[in-house]
């Protein structure tokens, strides 16, 4: 049956898996990673259609009721596969099966791990099934929207009964000490009551025993919804990045320095900050307490309450204007240590390095200050609760003697409402630490947001091959404060041709093959391949069909071979052939490398022409029909060139498209045709032999 339900694939594929039960629910909870929620709620339909396998029809009828889009059908793929919904179980006997995830307008196997095979399912299969079919449920993730209560809560509801019945409990409890003190001062002091003395203090032991144990659960269940609600974070994150074609604004340092700020801010949902907040209503509580023992000290602690409140707005708004001003001065900071750092070799050896320090001090000055302005406001916030805390029991003591004096209050109840009284103070405190800290990740949370666009959400077209029919229409690129990269650029590519672009440096070589490859949004005009716009077509798609290599090598840190094969170099034989035509298996034999070679963030242990040539294999090695390169002899050597210029047409295949920037006269010989940019317009096209005789 498997066999039946691939449809063909121009490269290998892993042999498909049927799942059994364990495997398929692991392979829900992987492919609903970013949202925990529908991991959960699909967790537990899958694990019920697993386990009885028997009646899905009823199934599915039980799950309508619960408002769960889910169909049920026995009949050929092809027809199971039009039930609205995007993913499917096939049962294919008791204890194996089948899971389809539809994806980018086509229907794809599901392995254990979540990730979909490389081939695709064909819908027109007359193979039989049984299957259920769901609407995944859907999060349009938005980094701002984790700052909201609405978008916590569903998280938070997880761990309801822990964190709420822990709560109750310890806060409840702490009644028991005010209690206690009463009853020590009031019925045990000066009447020997030794037994109920000891009675009472083996009840407290008790308590606090239970009130840690409670605190641990408390804490671990918090600690479980922020592991969850990080890793949704991080993971839509990661697909909007992945989702962005241009740079986001102000660069990396920029976009590093949101996400620590970011990440620094997300302490917000953990045990410090939310079990604080979920603490934070049991002051009514503690007030209604000090009513019942003494109705006048009641007026007394909500005075001081709103007192306090009243001037911890004031001390938080300023603590708030501060940490945002700290905030933006930091991150000016960061940047241009990004940009030192991404140039200090300049700065190790212009003799006007010293701009660089003025600047650094200029910074880092600005920096001092306000982190101090920041601390010293908030260092105010401590003042106070130290202050109102003095000042409360200052005045619950005072006014509760005038009352012992009257004769309506006891020592033993002064000392419970003394100490209810510093509870309350205690929970004002914590609420504006919570407020503080909410407040920084709300910020942090937008400017994330904001650096970063949101996917287009329009309906991509499959194509999973190309013929390499290219055509550019028209196209127009401004870059803001510069001359256009490209002016009303037209021409196209026929299957495989071998085109070059040259042009001095800054004629917009860089930034037309940059469009090509579908990582620069062009202002204007059209890329069509095979006639279909280039923005419609699915990134994975164009993954199977596209290689791109920039003009800076890219290396990870890592092995050598997992640098080689992150572009899917899973062919062996074009693989080798890969390292053949870039001279990496020569350097391999000498010894200088080898493929478990451990390599340096940036490929720093690398010289800089074998990183070109880590580069150039990587993309080699990646099943192509469209192969662009920018410069891809930058910094080798003439014997590497040459090397590389005699390899490269033999590898290429016979309908396989080349279009490349270069400079070097010896890799215009594997060329059929030039295009020769200037100033971002095309002023020539034609034959290479033609062109470079002319010039």
């Amino acid at each position: 049956m498997t066999d039946d339900l691939a449809a063909p694939s121009p490269s290998p594929s892993p042999s498909p898996e049927y799942l059994d039960r364990q495997s398929v629910l692991t392979a829900v909870n992987a492919l609903c990673a970013v949202n925990r929620s529908a991991a959960t709620l699909l967790r537990l339909v899958f694990k019920r259609l697993t386990a009885q396998t028997g009646n899905w029809a009823a199934q599915v009828r039980r799950l309508n009721f619960l408002k769960i889009a889910a169909h049920h059908g026995a009949a050929p793929l092809r027809d199971v596969l039009r039930l609205p919904g995007d993913l499917a179980l096939l049962q294919r006997s008791e204890g194996s099966f089948m899971l389809l995830h539809f994806h980018e307008q086509r229907w794809h196997r599901i392995g254990a791990d979540g990730l979909p095979f490389s081939d695709v399912v064909d819908v027109d299969s007359e193979v039989y099934v049984e299957a259920v079919v769901l609407q995944m449920p859907l999060i349009h993730w938005k980094m701002e929207g984790l700052a909201s209560l609405a978008a916590i809560w569903p998280e938070l509801r997880a761990a309801w009964a822990e964190v709420g019945l822990a709560s109750l409990f310890i806060n409840a409890g702490q009644l028991l000490l005010p209690l206690f003190a009463m009853l020590v001062y009031d019925k045990v002091a000066n009447n020997g009551l030794f037994e109920t003395l000891w009675t009472l203090t083996f009840g407290m032991a008790l308590y606090v025993a239970t009130d840690m144990g409670m605190r641990f659960v408390r804490s671990w269940a918090t600690e479980r919804v922020g592991v969850d609600l990080a890793l949704r974070s991080d993971e839509g994150l990661w697909q909007k990045l992945l989702a962005q074609i241009e740079l986001p604004p102000g660069g990396f340092s920029r976009f590093l320095s949101n996400y620590r700020d970011l990440s620094l801010s997300r302490d917000f949902v953990s045990s410090s900050y939310l079990l604080a907040l979920a603490d934070i209503p049991f002051l009514l509580l503690y007030l209604l307490v000090i009513g019942i023992i003494a109705w006048p000290l009641l007026l007394v602690a909500v005075l001081l309450v709103l007192i306090y409140a009243g001037a911890g707005l004031i001390l938080q708004a300023r603590v708030n204007s501060l940490t945002q001003k700290a905030e933006q001065v930091n991150t000016r900071k960061l940047m241009f240590m990004g940009d030192v750092l991404g140039a200090l070799d300049v700065a190790r050896t212009s003799p006007g390095a010293g701009f660089f320090l003025r600047h650094w001090r200029d910074l880092a000055g600005k920096s001092a200050q306000s982190d101090a302005a920041r601390r010293l406001a908030a260092s105010h916030q401590g003042m106070l609760a130290i202050a109102m805390q003095t000042v409360s029991t200052v005045i619950i003591l005072v006014v509760g003697v005038y009352l012992i004096d009257g004769r309506l209050l006891s020592i033993g109840k002064l000392i419970a409402c003394n100490l209810l009284a510093s509870r309350s103070m205690g929970l004002v405190a914590s609420l504006f630490a919570v407020m503080g800290k909410w407040k920084d990740f709300k910020r942090a949370a937008a400017r994330m947001e904001g650096s970063l666009k949101m996917p287009d959400e329009r309906v991509r077209t499959p194509r999973p091959e190309t013929t390499g029919h290219i055509t550019v229409i028209g196209l127009n690129k401004k870059y803001e404060g510069r001359p256009p990269a490209l002016e009303n650029v037209s021409f196209a590519v026929a299957p495989g041709e071998r085109l070059a672009l040259l042009g001095r440096p800054g004629a917009g070589k860089t930034t037309l093959l940059r469009a090509l490859a579908g990582l620069c949004a062009p202002d204007g005009g059209q890329i069509l391949i095979d006639g279909l716009a280039l923005e419609d077509i699915a990134a994975s798609d164009r993954m199977r069909w596209l290689a791109y290599k920039s003009q800076e090598p890219v290396v990870f840190a890592g092995t050598l071979e997992n640098n080689l094969r992150i572009a899917g170099g899973h062919d062996p034989k074009r693989f080798a052939e890969a390292l053949w035509v870039t001279g990496l298996e020569s350097e391999f034999t000498s010894g200088r490398m080898s493929l478990g070679m451990q390599l340096e963030e940036r490929g720093n242990n690398l010289s800089g022409g074998q990183r070109q040539k880590v580069a150039l294999a990587r993309a080699l090695a990646q099943p192509s029909r469209l192969l662009l390169l920018d410069e891809p002899t930058l910094g080798l050597d003439p014997e590497s060139e040459r090397m590389l210029a005699e390899r490269l047409p033999s590898f290429l295949g016979q309908d396989s498209v080349l279009l490349m920037t270069t400079h070097s006269a010896i890799m215009l010989n594997i060329v059929q045709r030039i295009i020769a940019l200037d100033g971002g317009r095309v002023v020539a096209d034609g034959a290479r032999e033609k062109l470079v005789r002319i010039g």
